[in-house]
């Protein structure tokens, strides 16, 4: 029985794709946007923090089982990573802009 609630979740998700996508027209926004941008800010925040407490560490001596190399990875891929984020957080949680929904040119131009 739990595993027909964990497929239909699958589904549910699913279903729910061509709505998100919906979501990157201009003049259309989540509807609770104020939360959405108040977690990605605090995301951001935590990752700073992460970041610069790593980077302290590893500059005064703390015994990280890293090399540069791999440190210099982790924190592109960190980066690529909140700034795709970023992105797609500030184009559906504001409905001022995003792709034209008519398939033209922007109604705010």
């Amino acid at each position: 029985m739990q595993r027909e609630g964990g497929l239909m979740g699958i589904f549910t998700v699913i279903k729910s794709v061509p709505q998100f996508f919906e979501l990157f027209k201009e003049g259309k926004e989540v509807a609770n946007s104020a939360t959405w941008k108040n977690r990605t800010i605090a995301t951001n925040a935590v990752l700073a923090i992460f970041g610069t407490a790593l980077g302290l560490a590893k500059a005064f001596g703390y015994p990280l089982e890293l090399d540069n190399g791999t440190v210099q990875n982790l924190a592109a891929g960190v980066v690529a990573s909140v700034g795709i984020v970023n992105a797609v957080m500030h184009c559906i949680t504001s409905a001022k802009v995003g792709l034209p929904a008519n398939g033209g040119s922007s109604s705010s131009s």
